[in-house]
């Protein structure tokens, strides 16, 4: 071999400073941060009658020409920076005539190299051209097909595994599956790239593929993590900080720092690897569960692998085959199954889920729809009960007054009363009876103006009050104009009714004033009489029932019910030495 120092353009061999070497060979064990070009020369002597010889090169680093007898026989694209990445392509080709001689042939192999990463030429193997096309097919398929194939692997997984995060974000370990697939693949990549393309120079693209590197070491310890179950934020941010602050380095270093730098971040990031897959044994082996075994051997060959490359790159083995990237394709694809796995069993669950669920519904709305009958059936009672209270209310209030009234007539002139009269009485209560039937029937049906409503009822008692000597005052102001409903209707008269027997029944009074008045949306009823009055207790003074008069006790209680569902309020007082009867309804 023989250096030509800095001329990367030289095009021929120097005559003088040939040095003996053994292939393969790197030329930084001889010449320390040596960058240009050197020539290789290997002769050999042919018969007179030269036979078709097989050639292969297994790699030349990074790029060169191949001259036999002066020839050029082979060359790749670009012998100076952006060199052609070759170093890892076979080269195979059929040495015949008149391009080998007889006698003594002489072939040169100009490489073009830099010393960060390790220029020099791989064995050149010349025979048989079947024996050496074998040969140079089983280098195509180590260094070029199956790199190939592991690169596609890897790239698939990493996208199919990354769509099945995008629909389940909460399963962290997909996402990092993810990342570190296609971190990897940036990183293998460059086993079968030719060219630094997208940099402008083998440096830049070093720089790149040795932080790729740090990328898919931090997401390969993320993914371990998750994968068993396990959080460590301390350790994890310092894992990052470190990766970041090394990418930093690679970036800002100068280009003769560049070999230094990147050994020093192939180290620590292969040493978190081998420490995250030792971490990996330990926790799968605790857990005693198959598909965590089974990601931690396929991770044991890949950390075979590794090892072997380690050695390889730091010059330990005399070689040039790198085996992760071929073996990777094994951690992926045991990472892939075991992932795939633990999907089906989530999609499992769900659907097993979703069943019980399905179930449970039914069940919910079986137990939903006899509560509601039985719902039903109660408000059915309910309103039963309800309409049999309100029946009884209008008949105590209607009815009941009726009676009240003519007792009170018969027991005033029992002897003179005459039958026109009492048969007038019969009527009444005929009339009320009626009154109370058809508006039982005809409950919320329709609506009537308030003055169409009283005037029965008004004449009724102007004449019962007559009968008994009580002058009955009538003041009804604006009620031409209010119109309710036949059942709001019902209950104010029946509240007026039971104050007007009251009166009628307890009170002793000579003179009785109803006034009833709307106005702005506004009703007040107000019966106010000169009788003996009420205590604090809503118990009538000196009344001639046993134990007084009771406003409070049935009537009383239903007159409070009927305000209260009209919206309004009821009121009992006394204001110059009268007994008052106060309810005001909003009707707005």
């Amino acid at each position: 071999m023989n250096p030509t120092g800095a001329n990367w353009r030289a095009a021929h061999a120097p005559e003088t400073g040939w040095t003996n070497v053994t292939l393969p060979d790197v030329w930084t064990r001889r010449w320390p941060g040596y960058n240009g070009v050197v020539w290789y020369r290997l002769t050999w002597r042919e018969p007179a009658n030269p036979q078709p010889r097989g050639l292969l090169l297994e790699y030349l680093n990074m790029a060169g020409a191949v001259y036999l007898n002066d020839v050029l026989i082979l060359r790749d694209n670009s012998l100076v920076e952006p060199l052609t990445r070759a170093w890892n392509t076979p080269r195979y080709g059929v040495l015949d005539a008149p391009a080998l001689r007889p006698g003594v042939n002489t072939m040169l192999v100009r490489v073009s190299g830099l010393a960060a990463y390790s220029p020099g030429l791989g064995p050149i193997v010349l025979g048989a051209p079947d024996t050496v096309h074998e040969r140079y097919e089983r280098e195509q398929w180590v260094r070029r097909d199956l790199q190939l194939f592991s690169l596609a692997i890897t790239l698939t997984l990493g996208i199919l595994v990354l769509m099945l995060w995008l629909y389940r974000r909460n399963e962290t370990a997909y996402g990092w599956f993810s990342v570190m697939s296609l971190t990897w693949w940036l990183y293998a990549v460059n086993q079968v790239v030719t060219r630094p393309w997208p940099f402008a120079t083998n440096d830049a693209w070093e720089i790149f593929v040795s932080i790729a590197f740090l990328a898919y070491c931090g997401s390969f310890t993320m993914y371990v993590l998750r994968f068993c179950g396990r959080r460590m934020p301390r350790t994890e941010a310092l894992l990052w900080t470190t990766f970041g602050a090394g990418a930093i380095w690679l970036i800002v270093m100068p280009h003769d720092r560049i070999e230094t730098s990147r050994a020093l971040w192939a180290i620590v990031p292969g040493v978190t690897y081998l420490a995250s897959c030792v971490l990996l044994f330990i926790l799968t082996w605790q857990e005693r569960r198959l598909e965590q075994r089974i990601v931690s051997m396929c991770a044991l060959t890949f950390v075979i692998a590794g090892t072997h490359d380690f050695l390889v790159y730091f010059g330990v083995l005399a070689s040039n085959v790198y085996y992760t990237t071929q073996t990777s394709q094994v951690l992926m694809i045991g990472m892939a199954i075991v992932l795939a796995k633990r999907f089906a069993e989530n999609s499992r669950r769900i659907a097993q889920f979703n069943d019980e669920l399905r179930v449970g519904i039914d069940n919910a709305r079986e137990e939903l729809a006899h509560t509601l009958n039985r719902q039903h059936e109660l408000e059915v009672v309910n309103a039963r009960l309800a309409e049999r209270l309100d029946l009884a209310h209008d008949l105590h209030d209607g009815l009941g007054g009726a009676l009240v009234s003519s007792i009170a007539a018969i027991e005033h002139a029992p002897h003179t009363l005459p039958p026109a009269r009492f048969l007038g009485l019969l009527k009444e209560m005929r009339d009320e009876l009626r009154f109370v039937i058809d508006a039982a029937a005809t409950h919320q049906q329709g609506e009537l103006a308030l003055a169409e409503q009283i005037a029965p009822l008004r004449h009724r008692i102007s004449v019962l009050f007559e009968t008994q000597n009580i002058e009955c005052i009538w003041r009804l102001d604006g009620i031409t104009q209010c119109v309710l409903s036949a059942a709001q209707s019902l209950e104010l008269l029946r509240i007026l009714q039971e104050a007007l027997t009251n009166v009628l029944k307890h009170a002793r009074a000579t003179r009785v004033i109803v006034e009833l008045r709307h106005d702005d949306g506004q009703i007040t009823l107000r019966v106010e009489d000169n009788g003996v009055g009420f205590d604090t207790n809503g118990v009538r003074i000196n009344a001639d029932t046993p134990g007084g008069g009771h406003l409070h006790g049935t009537g009383l209680n239903s007159m409070h019910r009927r305000a209260q569902r009209l919206g309004g309020s009821l009121a009992l007082r006394r204001e110059n030495n009268a007994t008052v009867v106060m309810v005001q309804i909003d009707h707005r």
